[in-house]
């Protein structure tokens, strides 16, 4: 093991003895402990009072977070806050908290009244949780829409000791408020954990010599121990894969002030071009009702190989719309069912016709919930992605210089959630960008998901090899 814990961080952890709720003694990787051991003497191993750790997800870095506040808060008259981008993410840490104090005899005596114990053992979490020694645990969200109310909660807290967890996703201007609030205090101590979402103040705080950095990504987290060669490829599939696992920031110039990101490159996009190509499978149509105006009525049907724009129109009649879903999907031998058109709005008018003359209901809205409410914000952010990973994975597209519209949509993680959310249509408008009415029509053909028949492996640059060569430096 090449880092070397202190020594008060070694009888802690054998003091301690922290166990999981099935009663297993819990064994720190190197990682954990390199954490472990910074918080418990809070300071780094060169006396540096700020930390900054990017790891993979799912590697167990708010457990460890956990055990060193833990050790800190019974043993020592202090205050901890761990900031994060909703209660329900700051709670992750204190759950653990609560786990090794339910667990563990030694660590129970010290909890403040017998009426906080059963609360735990009903909750599992709370917010705020006392010891007799006056050390004290609590959870704020780092609400982007209550900045005053959450700085204020904290300044009334009062606390030197600040965890940031999914760092990244908290907004700039409550960073800077946590950090004035630091000030309050000569000793204090600030640990920043995530992964690298935004290029925001979490990037600059990594380039900064103040700050002592801790790095584990997948490669580490399989020296470790922590992750199978077959989970990492089976999840290089997933959303968010280089930021998650690789823990790499979004490369410089693919991201806007505000943490937009293009849902796909021109580059990307042009891969995916083909002159003609006939449909293979089960044909989906996805459309998108326009009212006239500068906007476009389209149509895009879809097979498991290739999508081709097949309408658009500056058609304001929605029931002459609606009789030429019904025409195409019979040219194109469209089953009732793979019939997804954009019920919101104006098209409400043209999906109840359409209803009434195949019989099926074809109207979708991309408000309603995902299928995976834990990643994306609505179904239309779902679609989109879908529609992402089908082009990256082999998925090609009848040449039109519409497509491009796919260039123009954008993404990012939701401040808080880090759930992946697409730009509104509104707010597109204010930056000048027009309805993109051909790239919708392409993504309500991925309200079921599907694969391209010859599945392959995403065309990306590897940035394997960039990171190498700038010494492991992820950003």
């Amino acid at each position: 093991m090449s880092f070397q814990i202190r020594e008060s961080t070694r009888l802690a952890l054998e003091a301690f003895d922290f166990r999981d709720d099935a009663g297993k003694q819990i064994i720190w990787t190197e990682g954990q402990l390199e954490i472990i051991d910074c918080i418990v003497n809070r300071e780094s191993p060169d006396h540096k009072t700020r930390i900054e750790i990017i790891a993979a997800t799912r590697y167990g870095k708010s457990i460890a977070v956990a055990a060193g506040v833990l050790i800190r808060v019974v043993t020592k008259p202090e205050k901890w806050a761990i900031v994060a981008g909703t209660k329900d993410k700051a709670r992750i840490i204190q759950e653990y908290i609560v786990m090794f104090a339910l667990n563990n005899p030694m660590i129970r005596t010290q909890l403040v009244g017998e009426e906080a114990l059963d609360r735990m053992r009903m909750k599992h979490s709370q917010d705020e949780i006392g010891f007799r020694r006056k050390g004290r645990v609590k959870v704020f969200s780092a609400d982007a829409t209550k900045v005053n109310q959450v700085s204020n909660a904290l300044m009334g807290f009062g606390s030197p000791n600040i965890i940031e967890d999914e760092s990244s996703l908290v907004p700039d201007v409550l960073q800077a408020k946590v950090m004035r609030m630091l000030g309050d205090s000569v000793d204090n101590f600030l640990v920043k954990i995530g992964n690298p979402f935004n290029r925001n103040h979490f990037l600059r705080t990594w380039k900064s010599e103040r700050y002592y950095k801790i790095f584990i990504d997948y490669e580490r987290g399989i020296r470790e121990g922590r992750y199978t060669e077959d989970y990492i490829s089976e999840m290089r599939d997933e959303p968010l894969f280089d930021i998650l696992y690789g823990c790499l920031f979004p490369e410089e110039g693919t991201i806007d002030e505000s943490g937009w990101l293009p849902l796909l490159t021109d580059t990307e996009l042009e891969r995916c071009f083909v002159e003609d190509e006939p449909l293979v499978g089960t044909p989906k149509l996805g459309g998108d009702v326009a009212g006239g105006g500068r906007n476009y009525s389209t149509m895009v049907v879809r097979a498991v190989n290739v999508a081709r724009l097949i309408y658009k129109e500056n058609q304001p009649d929605t029931m002459l719309y609606a009789g030429s879903v019904v025409a195409k999907a019979r040219i194109y031998s469209v089953n009732n069912r793979e019939m997804a058109i954009d019920k919101v709005g104006i098209g409400k008018g043209a999906t109840d016709r359409i209803k009434e003359m195949v019989g099926s209901e074809v109207g979708v809205s991309g408000g309603e919930t995902p299928n995976q409410p834990d990643r994306f914000v609505n179904a239309r952010a779902e679609w989109y992605w879908r529609g992402r990973e089908w082009l990256l994975h082999g998925g090609k597209l009848i040449k039109d210089d519409d497509w491009y519209q796919l260039t123009r949509i954008k993404w990012k993680p939701q401040d808080g959630t880090g759930k992946i959310i697409i730009m509104s249509k509104q707010q597109m408008l204010k930056e000048g960008v027009e309805s993109p009415d051909v790239a919708d029509g392409f993504s309500l053909t991925f309200v079921k998901s599907d694969m391209p028949t010859s599945y392959q492996q995403p065309q990306m640059v590897n940035r394997q090899q960039n990171r190498e060569a700038i010494n492991d430096d992820p950003y």
